[in-house]
């Protein structure tokens, strides 16, 4: 066994070559994914949003080289923690045209981020950038990730951001979804002109909320509509679930928070954990 915390193309190694069109144009695509046990339980999701996103983007991705690589990775890397996929359009000459080359393959592996010493819930703040409107891009997870770079740059120590688009319509957290309940339903915001169409979002509203016989309605949503909601969560398929507790000088949900025992949030949660014991709290 090969144990490497990187691995390019099924070599060991930390570094992609200066001619790779992923690094150039950010002409590539990527998931970052919970590993436990040696496993990646959302690996189906993941898989697919990458083809969709590779399709996209117009690279060829190889899934049965992919599978190979994926495997040697999961053997040499620790059994608990993230899993960074890449996936690049390749080597290629200097130009934006595309010429028929083949992808890149990249897998890193990172440590799980240490827990707080007592749970909390999680603090976003309004970011003046504003995302811009790309139905091409909207919904994958491309490389180019300037947008969210330059909203992180607003940000105070401890807080997470929270992104609305170039109309004012909620979209999302810096790295994360976001669902409010409005005291009937859950809502998550529509991602047809941009942000991440992320897998646990998709998790949530396809899998585990409908199972808890309840709703989840995918529509555009107003930030006053997130201001008088009942409940907020973020979420993403590292973290899990991460209840809200305020919007700086806008919102205001830690009575909820509060209360996660009886609330609607811990009700998903729960049973998120039932089904995928590696999100338990």
């Amino acid at each position: 066994m090969v144990t490497s915390s990187c691995f390019v193309d099924g070599k060991p190694q930390a570094a992609l070559a200066l001619n790779d069109r992923g690094l150039n144009y950010g002409h590539g695509v990527f998931e970052t994914m919970r590993l436990c046990a040696a496993q990646l339980p959302l690996w189906h999701y993941h898989r697919e949003r990458l083809s969709q996103g590779a399709a996209r983007l117009g690279i060829a991705l190889d899934l049965p080289r992919l599978q190979v690589y994926l495997q040697q990775a999961l053997e040499a890397f620790p059994a608990d923690g993230m899993v960074k996929l890449l996936l690049t359009a390749g080597l290629g000459p200097r130009g934006y045209r595309q010429q028929g080359q083949a992808a890149s393959y990249v897998l890193q592996y990172f440590p799980l981020p240490s827990p707080p010493l007592e749970p909390a819930a999680l603090c976003l703040q309004l970011c003046q950038y504003a995302l811009p409107h790309n139905a091409r891009l909207a919904g994958i997870k491309h490389l180019n990730r300037l947008d969210q770079v330059l909203a992180a740059a607003e940000l105070d120590e401890g807080v997470d951001g929270l992104l609305l688009d170039v109309e004012g319509h909620v979209v999302e957290a810096l790295s994360s979804n976001i669902f409010l309940f409005d005291g009937h339903n859950w809502l998550t915001p529509e991602l047809t002109l941009c942000g991440v169409a992320g897998v646990m979002r998709r998790l949530l509203c396809e899998e585990i909320i409908p199972a808890l016989g309840q709703r989840v309605l995918v529509e555009p949503i107003a930030l006053s509509e997130l201001i008088n909601a009942q409940e907020v969560f973020v979420c993403n398929s590292v973290r899990g679930i991460q209840p809200v507790s305020e919007l700086v000088g806008r919102g205001d949900w830690s009575a909820a928070s509060s209360r996660l025992p009886e609330s609607q949030t811990q009700e998903v949660m729960t049973h998120l954990a039932r089904v995928y014991p590696c999100f338990a709290a």
